[in-house]
């Protein structure tokens, strides 16, 4: 039988610290040479676009995809279908909203453990929306946030994000009026933004910081300007291929990096790629996402659904053909 979950049912069944740990465990196969995962597809669908993105992990047994579509004027809608390897049997077909925000940010977590400077340390936060709460959230989950600074260019909802953090989890979180002041005096950098134009600038770095950057997955977007990967002088990324393809700041900073000098998160992860070696070092993790991170985290929360009897069972669905 097929386990149908809602919104409401994804996000009753994990939270960020389970999203880490299925991080660490997907990426952690992938370095193994257990994961197959082939190029997202995507194509124009009206004014809009749907992205189709497969994955198998073939140890745990896992596979599957996530479909993504977004639609000028009415916003992006996420699914994903888990199925059983071995046998071919769809599991479940879940809601990805909360998945994909939550995947997003625990992947991040995974990066920053091995690349930022111990202890605690004063975050900065670009943007408000759901990306941008589940990158604090994650590094609230990590256990190395001191404060944190956020800026997002309405007021409003970078106040308002603020509050938030600070009445859930007694942090001391300010809001502040210029990425500039968000970046500068920080240890780690939160870039979560979708935007045309550069707002991480390699001018206000300093030595021994750190970079998350999430907000660019297309082309026409910019999150980091060129001398921010210069800068860097350690770049790992979760998908090399997707990065360089799907991000339009990689792709604009093509001409000051080198495809030697950008490493994946499974090879970090398995300790064949460069961590942070000293304390002065800048270093940048740069994520597009990729299915690995979906069909990990799709299946701890199919398992974690069907142990709490959440979700719908669908019976006969879909019809084998024999």
């Amino acid at each position: 039988m097929v386990l149908f979950l809602r919104h409401d049912d994804v996000c009753a069944s994990v939270a960020m610290e389970d999203a880490i740990a299925a991080m660490e465990d997907g990426f952690r196969e992938e370095g193994e040479g257990a994961a197959l995962v082939p190029p997202r597809i995507n194509m124009r669908v009206g004014k809009g676009w749907l992205r189709l993105g497969p994955a198998s992990l073939e140890t745990s047994g896992w596979a599957g995809f996530k479909a993504m579509n977004l639609s000028p004027g009415q916003g992006v809608r996420y699914q994903v279908h888990l199925y059983r390897s071995e046998t071919g049997e769809l599991l479940s077909i879940m809601d990805a909203q909360h998945l994909t925000t939550l995947r997003t940010g625990a992947t991040s977590a995974v990066a920053t453990r091995r690349l930022a400077r111990k202890g605690s340390a004063v975050v900065g936060l670009l943007g408000s929306g759901a990306e941008a709460r589940a990158q604090l959230d994650a590094m609230r989950a990590l256990g190395v946030v001191k404060s944190a600074k956020i800026f997002s260019r309405t007021e409003e909802n970078r106040k308002r994000l603020a509050e938030e953090f600070r009445q859930r989890y007694d942090m001391d979180v300010v809001a502040v009026n210029s990425p500039e002041s968000a970046i500068v005096g920080s240890d780690i950098i939160l870039a979560a933004v979708k935007s045309s134009e550069s707002v991480v600038r390699g001018e206000w770095l300093s030595p021994g910081m750190h970079i998350n950057s999430v907000g660019t997955a297309r082309r026409d977007q910019r999150e980091l300007d060129p001398l921010t990967f210069q800068r860097s002088d350690i770049i790992v990324v979760d998908t090399r291929e997707g990065v360089l393809t799907e991000a339009g700041d990689a792709v604009a900073a093509k001409d000051v990096i080198e495809l030697k000098e950008i490493h994946q998160l499974s090879d970090l992860v398995m300790d064949r790629a460069p961590s942070r070696q000293s304390d002065e070092q800048i270093t940048l993790f740069k994520s597009v996402g990729t299915g690995i991170q979906d069909i990990a985290l799709a299946s701890m929360v199919y398992q974690r659904a069907l142990t709490r009897g959440l979700g719908t069972q669908l019976d006969d669905f879909p019809k084998i053909k024999r």
